[in-house]
């Protein structure tokens, strides 16, 4: 058998397994970055007086080791609202029901149901809007 064959046989054999070892690692990346992944479900939107802003209530899940959560954000109406590039003005822990009464364009009231045991964020202002908590 010529050396040339040989050589052909040999990258063929290597090839085989740094392929699958490839394929590996790229099943266990996607595996691995599905954990890390959140999952958010939009509840509501709350229009103001005016309907030219809403508040965006979402409740958010990421996996065993994050505690789920209810969040809220300001977005003004026509705009897609996306959890990675909206910021947040509220945060708590849980799956709570959020109650929203706008005052004015201005001035919006945030309450829930049941009440919150542990609050991770509570802006008083969300851009030119007034945040009161009850």
């Amino acid at each position: 058998m010529s050396r040339r064959r040989w050589i052909g046989i040999a990258v063929a054999a290597l090839a085989v397994p740094v392929a699958a070892g490839f394929g590996f690692v790229v099943a266990v990346d996607n595996l691995m970055s599905g954990f890390g992944a959140c999952r958010v479900v939009r509840q509501r939107a709350f229009a103001s007086p005016s309907g030219s802003k809403l508040v965006v209530v979402v409740w958010k899940s990421c996996g065993a080791t994050v505690p789920d959560s209810t969040q809220a954000s300001i977005i003004a109406r026509g705009r897609t609202f996306s959890p990675e590039s909206t910021p947040t003005f509220l945060s708590v822990r849980g799956h709570l029901d959020v109650v929203v009464a706008w005052s004015s364009e201005r001035a919006v009231r945030i309450g829930f149901i049941p009440g919150p045991d542990q609050i991770y964020k509570r802006d008083q202002r969300a851009g030119d809007v007034a945040i009161n908590y009850e």
